[in-house]
């Protein structure tokens, strides 16, 4: 049995802790210097850092691994991350992602000639390359590969009705969950009708609130 304790907002994105039977998973890092957020919600539920066992990256970009380096000297906890991410991880540097539409375009292209997308570098512990379970961390649970926002982006699927979907899909319009930034919209699309597939009744963002399953059957019907 696990729990989604709640959103974390460290920044410009947003993190997500579950209580398992062998302490806490957290799913990404947000931006640098955000560990005393994070504590503090722990403490709140009479733990501490060190009761975090695994860190799930769902992606290799500065808003979601900010905090990451400090978070493993604290805790101590496994990083995970899929393998076609692992280089920029190790190399401390991603370039901003593609965008989707004219305005996120220009901001992609902007971004890249005034920002290097820096980050602490920090060496994974564990990298897949497919689905991956959960149930050696002590949750009903299973990692997915879902590319097209990055090619190694991963989405976490709890007990079968929650997604932790990463950059994979936005909450930021009142009638679509279509990312303003994807490498490959085409495989985004496919890793949609993959997601499809498992019929999830909630869905948590990396940015944005949560939303239902109609708001992204919705989307991937009009982007299809």
């Amino acid at each position: 049995m696990s729990k989604i304790i709640k959103q974390i907002k460290l920044g410009k994105s947003n993190a997500y802790l579950i209580e398992t039977e062998k302490g806490f998973i957290l799913i990404d890092a947000g931006m640098p210097d955000k560990v005393g957020k994070i504590k503090k919600i722990l403490v709140e539920k009479n733990a501490d850092l060190k009761d975090i066992t695994l860190i799930i990256i769902t992606h290799v970009h500065y808003d979601h691994v900010g905090s990451l380096s400090a978070l493993k000297e604290k805790t101590g906890a496994k990083i995970l991350v899929h393998e076609t991410e692992k280089e920029f991880l190790e190399k401390g540097k991603t370039d901003f992602p593609a965008g989707t539409v004219l305005i996120s375009k220009l901001i992609s292209k902007l971004s890249n000639l005034i920002s290097e997308g820096k980050f602490e570098a920090v060496s994974p512990d564990i990298t897949i390359k497919d689905n991956y379970d959960l149930k050696q961390h002590g949750i009903e649970g299973e990692i997915i590969h879902t590319p097209g926002h990055t090619n190694g982006s991963i989405c976490v699927i709890i007990n079968e009705e929650d997604i932790i979907c990463g950059d994979t899909l936005f909450n930021f319009m009142p009638h679509s969950v279509y990312p303003p930034f994807a490498n490959d919209k085409k495989q985004l699309i496919k890793s949609w009708k993959k997601i499809k597939q498992y019929n999830c009744k909630r869905f948590h963002p990396g940015h944005g609130s949560v939303f239902g399953k109609d708001k992204f059957i919705k989307t991937l019907n009009k982007k299809s």
